[in-house]
């Protein structure tokens, strides 16, 4: 019996899997919101250290179109740094975002950070999701109810 529910997950995994891998890399997927956070040491932060320096303002004067282009990122919507934080997040749209990855080693910010990549949403997009799932479509703070 457990190798019955065994297989069963494994086809479950498998086949979201392939239609998760197979609908990202399609040019008819709509860009999705994706933060690219990253975390450095004081050492390696570019206002301690030049030759990180070098490299974020090489980064600032970067043509990013062609990367871009090639990883599947379609904007780059924000740029956010926290220098005493030595921390940064960028905010991109992209359709394939299983390849950020290799746009952040190729651009550079993966020398001196750790990455991580995480989906995001709009504060618009969780309202609305919020009012479909609990029937608050018609709901304003002045109803209270």
């Amino acid at each position: 019996m457990k190798m019955k529910h065994l297989a069963y997950a494994l086809i479950i995994v498998s086949t979201s899997f392939i239609t998760t891998s197979s609908s990202a890399q399609s040019s008819a997927v709509e860009p999705t919101l994706w933060g690219i956070y990253g975390a450095h040491s004081r050492h390696d932060c570019p206002v301690n250290n030049r030759e990180t320096a070098k490299e974020v303002i090489a980064i600032s004067v970067m043509d990013f179109e062609p990367l871009m282009e090639k990883y599947g990122v379609t904007a780059v919507v924000d740029q956010y740094h926290s220098g005493l934080e030595h921390t940064f997040l960028w905010v991109v749209e992209t359709t394939q975002p299983h390849n950020l990855e290799e746009f952040s080693i190729e651009l550079g910010v993966a020398r001196w950070n750790d990455l991580k990549f995480v989906p995001e949403r709009t504060f618009g997009d969780v309202i609305t999701d919020v009012r479909a799932i609990h029937g608050l479509e018609n709901w304003t703070p002045e109803s209270r109810n």
